[in-house]
């Protein structure tokens, strides 16, 4: 495994994508990759409501005393203990009769390496005689991979065409290359039988990288790899870290190894595997035999068969076995420790049944969010002396979280008694993570709410501006300058297991565009970036701010104004522009039309975008004269214990108006936004000579952008009464033709 990870694979896009139109009230997205806009979405993350996955995954196999499966149990039955305490879980679904559920794959390793050739033809005949019953037409998807010396090779599909993979068992052949060992000798030898001294490398190899190319198919799967395993006894050192990414690893994919020897291996000494079935905590506890085939099967609640004689038959109870299971979910406590082992038990309310299931998993302080260490929380009064005092001022700006809203023209005082470019950048950092807080009680205008009849008159004249103004925007250009704010690349040292070590925010890039707004529509053109900026990588994203000129108000009252939403009287605000009436709103996921996006699920080329609704709430402060609507705030409504399968945890979205000129009237018109996520990085991994990606720690990263140069597009004329021709404003003669 390599833990040294390219930064430049590292990167996310979150924001709030609200559709409609200026008529029904809507909002484009503030964050937006235009290069995976049109890529296919992969399956939501998210439960709804009323379930709530958890996130990790295990599936279960029940069977009663005669070992017939048992398909009749209620969630209510099942009890699972973690490190002997119960754990709640989270879902449970019953793979008969749950249809969200995606059906189950049946995998078959052909292990040329550690199989002598006529026990390799036999196991062959075995497979192809199960592939071509019922005219080779497979009740479940399958799949094979092929293990030899030269490396490991699989079928090129998921299939349910049993007769086409009955003849690639037949002909040696497969056709797709997982990896190769380097040898030059054809794929599908059989000449794999001697060389024995390899076989624990190889074999382990194929195993991870087998979960590690199932990983990104959905579902449970079972795999059987039929053969005596590989040597343990006298076969070497063994890595505490390569057995929690294999454990890991086989987890993510829902891989069950079953494990079927129906033949005594004569070249090696007895071997009892449940002697070795006691999981390693760290690298003391390791033992070759550990890792052993039969241990690994245990592990992951699966079979070892290796008694009775008749591959068909074990075979086939493998196959009985893929069709009914149970699969739940459950959240892993936070822990602060790496590679920390959990034994786990499911236990069922039936008399005297046999539960198989994963036997234990390791934690990782990285499955959930983590605080940063020594972080000191101000108030704005308490920020405003210390940024007068210039003492120290980066490190405590570096490392403080402010308890109220810094707002804007208090920022603005700030920033002009700093000199340091970089003070600057992380004052405006903390001011940004502020942005949906209370204001200082100084800012709080002291004076009772008002009449209910009053507040609908201000929302009254509110739509009247929405309805009447902002569809009277002339076509005009605005110059937009946006500031990136990101967490510095991981270090050479880190791994994907564990926090980042540096989680202050840095100025990363900045950027300048021009806007033109015309017919209702919003363009962005003629940007230049400028500052700092990572390379780019083939994960790497840019963040694409837009949409803030849209009348976000309007989408927000439609949505909060229909029942069972809540729009309520908040507070009176001293405004830059004079005393503002705040609301508050909240908005249940039916009434929404915005989704939360996420760039990018870890699958494939990283491009794929994880979307899904989530409620959603925040506040908007009106003008109560005119109801010109001042500031909005937008939060998602998430929350990691609740929903710890989303990739992100924060989606804020923060625009401040105010009057703006054009042609000689004054607008109201987006003077500054701030958008902030707090979402999973992505890793980049290789492991047994494959590379994958997956996420990692959390990092925050945020927009923070300013409008001004706003010009109204085109030309003005007057025509002046009384205007008399004189000769200098006389047209100049045309020209006379030659003859």
């Amino acid at each position: 495994m390599v833990n040294r990870l390219n930064p430049q694979r590292t990167a996310f896009i979150a924001g709030m994508i609200i559709l409609g139109t200026c008529g029904a009230g809507g909002q484009t997205p503030p964050l937006r990759d235009q290069s995976v806009a049109q890529k296919p979405l992969a399956p939501l993350g998210a439960s709804s409501s009323a379930e709530r996955k958890g996130l990790f995954t295990i599936d279960v196999v029940v069977t009663d005393a005669a070992g017939n499966q048992v398909s009749d149990l209620a969630p209510r039955d099942f009890t699972l203990l973690d490190n002997g305490q119960p754990a709640r879980i989270r879902t449970l679904h019953n793979s008969l009769a749950a249809a969200s559920e995606p059906a189950p794959e049946l995998i078959f390793v052909l292990d040329t390496v550690n199989l002598s050739p006529q026990q390799l033809t036999r196991t062959e005949t075995a497979i192809v005689h199960l592939l071509r019953r019922n005219n080779g037409r497979l009740e479940a998807t399958c799949f094979l991979y092929r293990l030899t010396r030269d490396g490991l090779f699989s079928s090129s599909k998921l299939t349910r065409d049993g007769n086409m993979l009955a003849k690639e068992v037949e002909q040696h052949k497969s056709p797709r290359t997982v990896w190769r060992s380097g040898r030059n000798s054809e794929p599908g030898s059989l000449g794999s039988w001697e060389g024995r001294s390899q076989r624990n490398p190889l074999s382990l190899r194929a195993l991870g990288s087998i979960a590690i190319d199932q990983r990104e198919i959905a579902g449970r799967k079972v795999a059987v790899w039929i053969g005596p395993g590989w040597p343990v006894l006298g076969s070497g050192d063994s890595d505490f870290d390569e057995i929690t990414e294999l454990s890991t690893r086989l987890r993510e994919a829902r891989i069950t190894l079953d494990s079927v020897t129906v033949w005594p291996n004569p070249e090696a000494p007895a071997f009892d595997y449940h002697s070795y079935l006691e999981p390693p905590s760290s690298q003391k506890d390791m033992h070759p035999a550990k890792m052993a085939l039969q241990v690994i099967a245990t592990h992951t609640g699966g079979l070892v068969l290796d008694s009775s004689g008749d591959l068909d038959r074990d075979i086939e109870r493998c196959v009985e076995e893929e069709r009914s299971f149970y699969t739940l979910t459950f959240n892993p406590p936070h822990t602060y420790r790496m590679d920390e082992f959990h034994d786990l038990r499911v236990q069922v309310a039936r008399p005297a049944p046999t539960v198989r299931a994963p036997t234990g998993y390791y934690n990782e302080p990285v499955y959930f969010d983590n605080p940063r260490p020594g972080i000191e929380k101000v108030t704005v009064a308490q920020l405003e002396e210390l940024v007068h005092s210039q003492t120290d001022l980066l490190r405590k700006l570096a490392n403080l979280e402010l308890t109220e809203r810094l707002s804007t023209p208090r920022l603005d005082a700030l920033l002009s008694v700093i000199h340091s470019e970089r003070e600057r950048q992380a004052l405006t950092a903390d001011a940004d993570l502020s942005l949906a807080l209370a204001p200082p009680a100084d800012e709080i205008v002291n004076r009772p709410p008002p009449p209910v009849e009053e507040q609908r008159a201000i929302f009254r004249r509110t739509f009247d501006y929405l309805h009447n103004a902002i569809p009277k925007l002339p076509d005009f250009y605005a110059l937009r300058n946006t500031a990136r704010f990101e967490e510095p690349p991981e270090r050479d040292n880190e791994i994907w297991k564990m926090p980042h070590q540096d989680q202050t925010l840095h100025f990363a890039t900045s950027e300048h565009a021009t806007v033109l707004y015309r017919n209702g529509n919003e363009v962005v053109e003629k940007k230049q970036k400028l500052g700092k900026r990572r390379v780019a990588g083939a994960r790497a994203r840019d963040l694409e701010t837009w949409g803030t000129f849209g009348p976000i108000l309007a989408y927000v009252l439609t949505a909060a104004a229909t029942s069972p939403s809540t729009l309520s009287w908040k507070r009176w605000e001293r405004g830059k522009y004079g005393d503002l009436a705040v609301f508050s709103y909240s908005i249940p996921s039916p009434n929404i039309r915005h989704e939360v996006t996420f760039c990018c699920l870890p699958e494939g080329d990283g491009t794929t975008l994880y979307q899904n609704k989530t409620d959603a709430y925040g506040e908007f402060a009106l003008n109560p004269d005119t109801g010109a609507n001042m500031r909005i705030v937008i939060n998602a409504d998430l929350d990691e214990e609740r929903d710890p399968d989303v990739p992100l945890i924060r989606s804020q979205v923060m625009v401040e108006y105010g009057p703006e000129e054009l042609g000689g009237k004054t607008y109201i018109c987006p003077q500054r936004s701030v958008e902030i996520s707090r979402g999973r990085s992505e890793r980049e991994l290789h492991e047994w000579g494959m590379v994958f990606s997956l996420y990692s720690y959390f990092e925050t990263m945020i927009n923070d952008v300013t409008f001004g140069g706003y010009h109204k597009f085109g030309s003005e004329a007057r025509i002046l009464p009384g205007f008399e021709e004189t000769e200098g404003t006389k047209p100049p003669a045309p020209p006379k033709k030659a003859h």
